[in-house]
């Protein structure tokens, strides 16, 4: 529900538009606890039917009836709408919300869920298989445990030392039954089972995070794109993956004790680089300290200054004007395409991928 932060992103790193050719998922719970919650799921089902071949929309929790009667935007529908309008439209979003898909394959190597893996006993081809609508009854049926488990499980932290040993395997989630906790173990094992380089969930906000994490020995990765959610002074983010070619070349001794010879690897590999919206929050603070920090400086200018001789009129203090606080928002790129050209960005993983799409697309929440 944070339109604004949307908008922000979209202005920051680029619209979708049909002469683009960069493809946009959006990885679930558009609505609930943000202030234009309606407002930001009808720019997105207006984008989805403008441009279906390059939005995407993925289901998460908080798609579901359940969790709009206790968060929110129920609420906010009969704010607007009243109560009569504003369940016929509710039960029309709901309809969409049940025909969502539950993940999405990014160039046959990123896989994108909203929550996470639960206890990763299924594979592409069920997910795949998934009959919909998925309606609340449907969801939480003992069959489809698993399912639910998708939108509502997180990993396990690689140095969290509140678990003891419990860094493998699947666990139980303080969420409640049907989500799980999985290690870095389980990752492992599914990408390679699934032929997968890469899994991409949101589902978490943390408390001053940079909106994003790379875990598991590489193989997962959280974006989290509200800014300041529920107070955390969070950044947020979203993930730019681009196709490039592999410029690293091989090179292959020769038997006749000439030369090596350099053969081109024509082996594509997926750019992974998080881009970052500065939170609010913490550009204040930041703001606010450099201000302390010049008039400190300003005030210790003063106390050397001296009058020009008796009698005449002192100097005007010397104290210099306090620097203007950094922007609330880091400069952007001119376009998405030139910031996955920067490939020495620290930021940048690269992901093998045996593809031949040439398509690019952004993840994000």
């Amino acid at each position: 529900g944070q339109l604004r932060d949307l908008l922000m992103l979209f202005h920051a790193f680029g619209c979708p538009s049909a002469d683009s050719d960069v493809s946009f998922v959006f990885n679930g719970d558009f609505v609930d606890r943000g202030r234009h919650q309606l407002a930001l799921v009808g720019l997105l089902f207006a984008l989805k039917v403008s441009l279906p071949d390059k939005i995407f929309l993925i289901r998460g929790n908080h798609e579901e009836r359940s969790m709009n009667t206790k968060y929110g935007f129920q609420a906010e529908l009969h704010h607007l709408l009243g109560r009569d309008l504003g369940e016929k439209l509710l039960y029309l979003m709901h309809k969409v919300f049940d025909v969502l898909p539950l993940g999405c394959v990014v160039d046959k190597k990123i896989l994108t869920v909203h929550g996470g893996l639960g206890d990763a006993r299924w594979g592409l081809r069920e997910l795949m298989a998934v009959q919909r609508p998925l309606k609340h009854e449907d969801l939480f049926s003992e069959d489809n445990e698993w399912i639910n488990s998708i939108m509502w499980s997180d990993p396990i932290e690689d140095d969290n030392d509140n678990t003891g040993n419990a860094v493998f395997g699947v666990h139980a989630s303080p969420r409640g039954k049907v989500a799980k906790q999985f290690g870095w173990d389980v990752t492992k094992v599914f990408c390679a089972r699934n032929g997968l380089s890469l899994i991409v969930r949101s589902h978490q906000s943390k408390r001053g995070s940079p909106g994003f994490d790379v875990m598991h020995e590489n193989l997962l990765m959280r974006v989290f794109s509200a800014r300041d959610y529920e107070g955390h002074a969070n950044d947020g983010a979203v993930l730019f993956v681009r196709k490039m070619a592999d410029t690293k070349t091989d090179v292959v001794a020769q038997d006749s004790g000439d030369q090596p010879k350099s053969e081109k690897n024509d082996k594509d590999i997926l750019w992974v680089r998080p881009q970052v919206l500065r939170s609010c929050a913490k550009a204040r603070k930041d703001a606010i300290r450099m201000r302390q920090k010049s008039d400190k400086q300003g005030d210790g200018s003063d106390a050397s200054a001296s009058p020009v001789s008796s009698g005449s009129r002192k100097h005007k203090s010397s104290r210099r004007r306090p620097e203007p606080p950094p922007e609330l928002f880091p400069p952007a790129t001119s376009s998405p395409a030139a910031a996955g050209k920067k490939q020495q960005d620290s930021s940048t993983m690269k992901r093998p991928s045996d593809s031949s799409s040439g398509r690019s697309g952004r993840a994000g929440k």
